[in-house]
């Protein structure tokens, strides 16, 4: 389980921090004044601190949910590890039996891309495929000034005007070693929670050390199903990496926001390119690769996926989804709300920041809407109920038998203890955190405060996250002439106060502390940014002069503010630290436990590492009719009639021009039953024989719920056709000696590509 708001760095500064931090500058030096407002619209929530204790306990409706549903015995999805493939699962189900050889075949032409996607060799020289959306960071990168390949698109026609991509690279699973009792065995007897995560994390680390004995080896320590097993995976790592096509951002997130997370698509998500040997002259040469198959796949046939998921929660306890459906699910949607409307306005008032902000703006939108749909999941009775007929069932098994009990049976009541606890004390610990979010006011008087309380101090003696070298350059900043611009500064200051308004108490210390009677989080955030001076370098120097005694007796309002919210945080952060060890310690017991009744019979949580997800390509019941098993190219171009050829539906330019080129019947998109979340991106879609016949590259809305509980009579995973993109790629986008290496028409293969 996530813990708080993913535990947010108190400094440096979260992501979202650092990236408003940069666009402010560039922002600022345009609009030359403070941002306008928005329209303060987000509900006021009641504050989780004055919550009954009732509140983590399933209601009426889930209960009685509960009673009457079936379950089908695959609650926990099927994202399988290749240690673990369920081959008699796969025999009874498809007639399928993969020998020893396939599994190792499809294992080794399946990728990680970078730190966020996965993706497949598809060729024998080390041409890689996966997803628009996954390749526009590279894009971008290798634009030069005068052109902007995300929104143009890029092909490289030849292997010299293949683009290097900074700082990208492509891990492929080698090689797996069970390292379970030495991550256990190094726990001290009678250990309390924290030291045994610090025991553990230690012995991880060392073993990750001793495995990697060279730059292209990457290793990783894997905890599968929440601690029950420790997996070891070594990695070969493949770098440097070559962009060699993208289509337009139009083709490839056609539809945009709007149509994310749907279903019928029309969306060209997919980009190849390629790996390099180390000196980048050469590509590499895989032994194993997906063979191309240009017709696609058929409904009703069995296909697979294999991937690199990123995480799901579907071990988690009933109290804590709760918890997330409580609490968590809408902080974070408030948050990322009220981010994306701050980046919204500085790309309206400083069109230059444009393309800077673009990138950023997708991930959150596609956040906000993957948060939307697993929320809606978490407040159906019916999901809920099924999950608590799951948990019910599961701690039937426990407690029938006396050995497990015994171990076991209470291990539910803690998790339920830690999730209440949590709750009361989240929101606080968030917003008293000053380095949560990012206001520069707030961010210098948080700077302040450290520098004045640390500065002088030995190196042992100073708290997690903070050294000599950093509180230096804290006093440089502190020096320096810098000036927030105050108007910016009050905007994002008014969206940690809209949070504060709305999670934290009436009655709250920090609450009554930034408000006056009648005050909105706007003219709050104006009123104390305006009378602040630490936009004033000379009045910083002098509290850095003064020392504690200055800090603590100025009557500055942000300084004061800060100093309330550090005394808080340091109150609660180790307690926070304290319930996260606690909850991996009982999630650790609820894995053994699993492991007990079930064994590897169920596939663990998502984990970012390699898996293989089984279905079938299914149509699905949908706005009342039936959503068709595939899409074609005469569905996008009456999709873009339909709104007028407007944004977002618009065509790309490639695809404009190419209406009477394409054979319009040609399947463009397709649905099938596989497991899949986040991470999945750009995951291949092969079949029995190993050719791959599509690539990944969305869920359906109806899928979001999964990563609680999977159910496939309407989630589905949505993919490219091949059959699709072989046409774009010959008869759009010209890329003919790209079809000609897919297609294996391009000289003499080489290595393993599959029966």
């Amino acid at each position: 389980m996530n813990a708080g708001f993913d535990a947010p760095a108190r400094r440096p500064l979260t992501w979202v921090g650092l990236v408003i931090l940069l666009l402010v500058a560039s922002a600022c030096a345009t609009a030359g004044g403070g941002t306008a407002p928005a329209a303060e619209t987000m509900p006021a929530a009641a504050g989780p601190a004055a919550a009954p204790d009732t509140l983590l306990l399933p209601g009426p409706d889930i209960r009685s949910a509960a009673d009457t549903a079936r379950l089908t015995g695959h609650e926990l999805g099927t994202m399988w590890t290749f240690e673990n493939p369920p081959l008699d699962y796969w025999k009874a189900r498809y007639g399928f039996e993969p020998s020893p050889s396939w599994l190792q075949h499809v294992r080794l032409a399946s990728l990680r891309f970078g730190q966020i996607c996965s993706a497949s060799f598809v060729s024998p020289d080390g041409l890689v495929m996966t997803n628009h959306h996954c390749s526009r960071d590279c894009v971008s990168a290798v634009s030069p000034t005068d052109s902007d390949y995300v929104a143009n698109g890029f092909y490289a026609p030849t292997r010299a005007d293949e683009k290097l991509c900074p700082d990208l690279y492509l891990d492929q699973l080698v090689a797996i070693t069970n390292v379970t009792d030495s991550v256990r065995g190094v726990t001290p007897a009678g250990a309390g929670d924290e030291a045994v995560a610090e025991a553990r994390d230690s012995a991880e680390a060392r073993l990750e050390r001793r495995c990697e004995d060279g730059p292209q080896v990457h290793c990783q320590v894997v905890n599968l199903y929440h601690g029950g097993q420790f997996q070891l995976y070594r990695y070969h790592r493949y770098a440097p990496v070559k962009l060699v096509f993208a289509p337009e951002l139009q083709a490839g997130y056609f539809g945009g926001d709007d149509d994310n997370f749907t279903y019928p698509r029309f969306a060209l998500d997919v980009a190849f390119f390629r790996a390099y040997a180390p000196d980048s002259t050469e590509p590499i040469h895989p032994e194993n690769y997906f063979r191309w198959d240009s017709s696609g796949p058929d409904e009703g046939e069995a296909v697979f996926l294999t991937g690199n998921p990123g995480s799901t929660d579907r071990l988690a306890t009933v109290s804590e989804l709760l918890y997330e459906g409580r609490y968590q699910h809408p902080f974070r949607l408030q948050y990322f709300h009220e981010i994306a409307d701050f980046y919204r306005e500085i790309e309206q008032r400083n069109p230059a920041a444009a393309r800077q902000i673009r990138e950023r703006l997708f991930e959150i939108e596609n956040t906000i809407k993957s948060y939307t749909g697993e929320l809606k999941g978490l407040r159906d009775a019916d999901l809920m109920g099924e999950k608590l007929a799951w948990e019910r069932a599961f701690r039937d098994s426990v407690a029938s038998n006396p050995a497990l009990k015994r171990k076991y049976g209470d291990v539910w009541d803690r998790v339920a203890r830690i999730a209440r606890e949590k709750l009361d004390i989240a929101a606080a610990r968030t917003l008293d955190d000053p380095g949560f979010l990012g206001s520069p006011y707030v961010s210098l008087a948080g700077e302040l405060v450290d520098y004045v309380r640390y500065h002088g101090q030995p190196a042992d003696s100073l708290p997690e996250g903070l050294t000599s070298e950093r509180i230096q350059q804290m006093g440089q900043h502190l020096r320096s002439g810098v000036s927030p611009d105050p108007g910016t500064s009050a905007r994002i200051l008014r969206i940690r106060l809209d949070l504060v308004r709305d999670w934290l108490p009436t009655d709250d210390t920090l609450r009554r502390l930034v408000f006056r009677p009648g005050e909105s989080p706007t003219d709050a955030a104006r009123r104390l940014v305006e009378s602040s001076r630490l936009g004033d370098p000379t009045f910083r120097e002098a509290l850095m002069n003064g020392g504690r005694t200055a800090i603590d007796t100025t009557s500055d309002p942000m300084i004061a503010l800060v100093r309330m919210m550090d005394a808080r945080y340091r109150r609660l952060d180790p307690r926070w630290k304290q319930l996260g060890a606690a909850e991996t310690v009982q999630e650790g017991r609820l894995a053994e436990a699993l492991f007990a009744v079930f064994g590897t019979n169920v596939p663990p949580d998502a984990t970012f590492t390699l898996r293989i997800s089984d279905g079938v390509v299914k149509r699905y019941p949908y706005n009342g009719t039936v959503a068709p098993a595939f899409t074609n190219f005469y569905g996008l171009y009456a999709r873009a009639a339909a709104f007028g050829d407007t944004f977002p539906f618009e065509l790309a330019r490639h695809l404009e021009t190419a209406r009477d080129s394409l054979d319009l019947k040609t399947r463009f998109d397709f649905v099938s039953t596989n497991d899949i979340a986040g991470g999945n991106s750009g995951s291949p879609v092969v079949d029995r024989q190993g050719r791959a016949v599509g690539v990944a590259f969305d869920g359906n809305i109806e899928q979001l719920p999964n990563n609680y509980l999977f159910r496939d009579e309407r989630g589905r995973t949505v993919a490219v056709d091949a059959a699709g993109i072989t046409e774009a790629l010959e008869h759009a986008y010209h890329a003919r000696a790209l079809v000609d290496e897919l297609l294996g028409r391009s000289g003499t293969s080489r290595g393993n590509g599959g029966d």
